[in-house]
């Protein structure tokens, strides 16, 4: 297998983790960075060493992905255990599972080292009780978000964190693609949005593929019916051959959005989608980053990816490539503080991006106006003198009249663009 320096980096550190007489380590790679490929090679030399392997996923459409891994990385020795379907033999040293099957068995397969896949579904009762029935066994958990549905970490089953490589990383040697926010001014009241997904996409993505993260079925109807191109829907109570047709139309470019409740935020894989919309704020970090992550893989003629955030979680969870802390205890994820990663919005065209080093807006290009420092402690020093904060209207009308002056428009280009870019702020805004 031909490995990534960041994937090789990673089983180095794992295998130190081990070495160092952890027993369950979870390896944290962001959606798009290997981490079945990972696997494979780690399972490779498990079995290269005499030892039994489980690798166990949570849904069954991810067994044939991984055997094709596996054989990939020259492991054909493989048993399939999948419902009533069982194929390859006992004695196979890798077994590949699902857990509702292995979890209805009284028989399970021996094993060495058990790897969990999307390891942050470990809150399932079932999980819990293979982890406990393989206690003689190393464990291997594998997330993007190491953080369960209710915001809870997985200190109970792992026992250290290996974080393989960071979205910021995969993004500068290409593995991703940079991502556009485009958000309101801060997070919107409970139930509200700032603007449709269909002025949204009007707006800022016109013509590209996207995928909309909806709050239920009725509301991704409605979703679908507004938007200006062919949008489907997807769900839980649609039958899988149903939901496979109508991605295969987006893949196709027969559609150009599907709107779904709860069903592509992981384990759905389409590099051709660019375009993320958010109308629901997810509570935590990591489904906020794993809806993302939907559309950060690249593709060929795919530069970049949109989110276009309509509740403003973004102010709450962070950038996609904000720097983030990881823990098996307390929040689980949680992004760098602002004083050392602020966040900003350009006043100009409204895009949200992390501090730029040279403050100029990466989008438009507009110099930004210096940050409003966060309230200092007292230090006893005596007093200095309060400035007012400058009004941003004025900001950005001064920001026009440079402009103008640089590229020799008149004063009154300065005014008309003022106005309409304040009536399009409003407009998102509202």
């Amino acid at each position: 297998m031909n490995l990534r320096p960041y994937q090789e980096r990673a089983i180095s550190d794992l295998r130190a983790q081990y070495q160092a007489g952890r027993r369950s380590p979870c390896l944290v790679l962001p959606t798009g960075g290997g981490k079945t490929v990972i696997a494979a090679a780690i399972v490779r030399g498990a079995v290269e060493r005499g030892n039994r392997v489980l690798f166990l996923a949570h849904r069954s459409e991810l067994l044939d992905q991984t055997v094709s891994k596996l054989e990939s990385a020259g492991i054909s020795d493989v048993r399939l255990v999948r419902a009533a379907v069982t194929r390859g033999s006992e004695s196979a040293p890798v077994t590949v599972a699902s857990i509702p099957t292995l979890a209805r068995r009284e028989d399970l397969p021996k094993a060495d080292l058990v790897v969990f896949d999307e390891c942050h579904h470990v809150v399932a009762r079932t999980w819990a009780r293979l982890a406990d029935r393989y206690r003689a066994a190393r464990l291997l958990g594998m997330t993007a978000t190491p953080q369960r549905s209710d915001g809870k970490p997985l200190g109970d089953i792992f026992d250290s964190i290996v974080v393989g490589a960071t979205v910021a990383e995969l993004t500068e040697f290409g593995h991703l693609v940079p991502c556009r926010v485009w958000a309101p001014s801060g997070v919107t009241n409970a139930g509200e949005i700032a603007i449709t997904p269909a002025e949204a996409y009007s707006a800022h993505a016109n013509g590209k593929r996207a995928v909309i993260f909806c709050v239920t079925v009725e509301h991704a109807e409605r979703v679908a019916a507004e938007m200006p191109v062919p949008c489907g829907v997807v769900h839980g109570d649609m039958p899988a051959s149903e939901r496979a047709r109508v991605l295969s139309r987006l893949k196709s470019g027969e559609l150009l959005a599907v709107a779904n409740v709860h069903v592509l935020t992981e384990g759905w894989d389409m590099p051709e989608v660019e375009v993320c919309i958010m109308t629901r704020k997810p509570d935590h970090s990591g489904t906020y980053l794993q809806c993302i992550g939907r559309v950060l893989r690249p593709a060929p003629g795919k530069t970049e990816a949109i989110l276009l955030d309509l509740g403003g979680s973004v102010w709450s969870h962070g950038c996609p490539d904000s720097t983030r802390e990881y823990s098996l205890d307390g929040e689980g994820i949680s992004k760098a503080d602002e004083e050392r990663e602020p966040i900003r919005q350009c006043p100009t065209c409204g895009s949200v991006f992390l501090s730029p080093s040279d403050g100029m807006c990466p989008q438009c290009g507009v110099q930004l106006p210096a940050m409003k420092r966060k309230l200092p402690q007292a230090s006893g020093e005596g007093i200095s003198e309060v400035k007012e904060r400058p009004n941003p209207a004025d900001m950005l009308m001064a920001n026009l009249l440079e402009a103008a002056r640089r590229t020799r428009r008149t004063v009154e280009w300065a005014l008309r663009a003022h106005t309409a870019i304040q009536q399009k702020q409003f407009a998102w805004r509202r």
